[in-house]
C-alpha cells in the first residue's frame, strides 16, 4: 500500500493507493481515518485504483489555515490529489459527512468525477441521536436474523490533532442548505443509504433534484453502511461502477 504526503493550500493530506485499474476517490465520514475502508478495500482495489485520504485536519494529515475548512477547500484537495497522481478523471465515493464533500467535488469539477457514489446521505443537519437510535434498532433486527456484525478496523478515529479534527468536522455547518450543490452534478449518481438510517429521509428528499440519479435503500442497515453491514453496500457499489 504506498502512502503520499500531498501539499495543497498549506495542508500536508495523507494519501493511500491501492490496487490498479480505473481511479477511485473515497472520502470518510464524519470524525473518521482512512483505516475506516480497511474491511472493504481487498474488494475494491481488485478492479481499481483506490485512493483514500484523511481530509486536512483529520486522521494524520495537518490542519493547514482554519479558513481551509470548508468543502469548497476540501473538493479542491481532491482534485490537487488526483493532479498530483496524474489522474485525469476518476469515480468518488464519499460516506456520511464525506458524502457532502463528494457532492461539493461533483459540483464544482464536474469535467473530473466520472460517477459518484454517496452513502448515508443527507444534505440537512445531522441527527447524532437518532443515528444512534438506528444503529441500535437495525442491530437487533440483524441479530434476529442471525446476522452477525464484522469488527470494527482499528484506528479508525485515530487524529493527530483532535482540535484540528473538530474544526475540519465544523464546516458542515458552512451549508445549511446543500441542494444548490445537487443541483450542479452532472455525473451519474447513485445514492445508497439504510432503511434504518435517519439520513434516508434527506436521501429521498435529495433524488428528484439529481440529472442522473437512483437511490438504493440497503435492508436492516444503520448510519455507517461500510462499517456495520458492508457486504450489501460494497455489492451495490460495484454494481454502480463496474455496469
Amino acid at each position: 500500500m504506498p502512502t503520499h504526503r500531498i501539499a495543497v493550500d498549506g495542508a500536508e493530506l495523507h494519501v493511500e493507493v491501492d490496487g490498479d485499474g480505473p481511479a477511485l476517490v473515497l472520502v470518510n465520514g464524519a470524525a473518521l481515518t482512512t483505516r475506516q475502508w480497511d474491511g472493504v478495500i481487498d474488494r475494491l482495489a481488485a478492479e481499481h485504483t483506490v485512493v483514500r485520504l484523511d481530509v486536512r485536519g483529520t486522521g494524520s494529515s495537518t490542519p493547514g489555515p482554519p479558513e481551509g475548512y470548508t468543502f469548497e477547500q476540501y473538493a479542491c484537495d481532491i482534485v490537487e490529489i488526483a493532479d498530483q497522481l496524474v489522474l485525469d478523471d476518476f469515480d468518488l465515493w464519499g460516506m456520511a459527512w464525506g458524502s457532502r464533500v463528494a457532492l461539493v467535488t461533483a459540483a464544482q469539477h464536474p469535467d473530473r468525477v466520472r460517477r459518484l457514489v454517496l452513502s448515508d446521505f443527507s444534505i440537512d443537519p445531522a441527527d447524532v441521536d437518532a443515528q444512534k437510535q438506528g444503529a441500535i434498532a437495525a442491530k437487533r433486527a440483524r441479530a434476529d436474523v442471525g446476522i452477525i456484525d464484522p469488527p470494527h478496523p482499528e484506528g479508525i478515529r485515530d487524529h493527530l490533532d483532535q482540535d484540528a479534527m473538530l474544526a475540519a468536522m465544523a464546516a458542515t455547518l458552512l451549508h445549511a442548505d446543500l441542494l444548490p450543490f445537487v443541483e450542479q452534478v452532472r455525473a451519474p449518481t447513485v445514492i445508497a443509504t439504510g432503511d434504518h438510517d435517519p439520513n434516508l429521509v434527506s436521501s429521498r428528499r435529495a433524488l428528484p433534484s439529481f440529472e442522473h440519479a437512483r437511490l438504493i435503500e440497503l435492508e436492516l442497515t444503520a448510519h455507517g453502511a461500510v462499517l456495520w453491514r458492508p457486504e450489501p453496500v460494497i455489492g451495490a457499489v460495484l454494481e454502480f461502477l463496474d455496469g
